[in-house]
């Protein structure tokens, strides 16, 4: 029974597919598009790869809501056909005007979390690529050392279909090393071993050093060290 019931689901679906995207090819003679502000009809249609001309099917028109979509310029992107006229509706994502990073005081720490980031002034605003974001600045204070890092952003709607945007970032404390342990078939003391490597444990009598600090560049390069120093022996 259950295996009927499984067949005739499939059967219905497959049904149901086809019924939904058997749209059969057409020679589009005009088109049209609506809801666009700020992105010119030239620019859509640059990037729908379309022309008057084309023979249009359910795979042209899922290319066609690709490249519209990957352009990040819009929230939502649809398509119609009728009489040989493609209809593109669309709706644009707001526009950024500015992102502050509040909490940041070093001009260079500031630099190299604003490195690689998706989203910048005067670029198309898009709560996916924010996400991304975030976690790409929290990942470059960890490799910072700063592991305590918090971050919380905010949205504000503008006129205009704008937004400014803003991270409040909390950057914490550096994480202290506060043991180095080696562990495994070592050979050596680990006394010899932490002479090898760069890293420090934090000690509050010590100068301020950022050996004392967890970073993973130093860790990798400990890491080359030590491997360097086994293969040299």
């Amino acid at each position: 029974m259950l295996k009927l019931f499984a067949k005739y689901t499939v059967l219905t679906i497959l049904i149901n597919f086809f019924i939904l995207f058997s749209v059969k090819s057409e020679v589009i003679k005009d088109y049209e598009i609506v809801g666009n502000d700020r992105i010119p009809n030239e620019t859509i249609l640059m990037f729908s790869n379309f022309k008057i001309g084309d023979d249009i099917d359910e795979n042209k028109i899922n290319i066609i809501l690709k490249n519209l979509y990957e352009t990040n310029f819009f929230q939502n992107v649809e398509l119609k056909l009728k009489n040989d006229k493609l209809l593109i509706l669309v709706k644009e994502n707001p526009l950024i005007q500015n992102i502050d990073y509040n909490g940041i005081k070093s001009k260079k720490i500031l630099e190299e979390i604003k490195k690689g980031l998706n989203l910048k002034s005067r670029s198309s605003y898009n709560q996916t690529l924010l996400a991304e974001d975030k976690n790409k600045i929290l990942n470059t204070l960890q490799g910072l050392g700063y592991y305590f890092s918090n971050i919380e952003t905010s949205i504000e709607t503008l006129d205009d279909n704008k937004v400014n945007i803003s991270y409040d970032i909390d950057i914490g404390n550096k994480a202290k090393l506060k043991k180095i342990t080696f562990i495994g078939d070592k050979i050596y003391k680990s006394s010899k071993l932490k002479n090898i490597i760069v890293s420090e444990e934090y000690k509050f009598w010590k100068f301020i050093s950022g050996r004392k600090y967890l970073k993973e560049d130093i860790i990798s390069l400990d890491k080359r060290l030590l491997r360097n120093f086994y293969l040299n022996k």
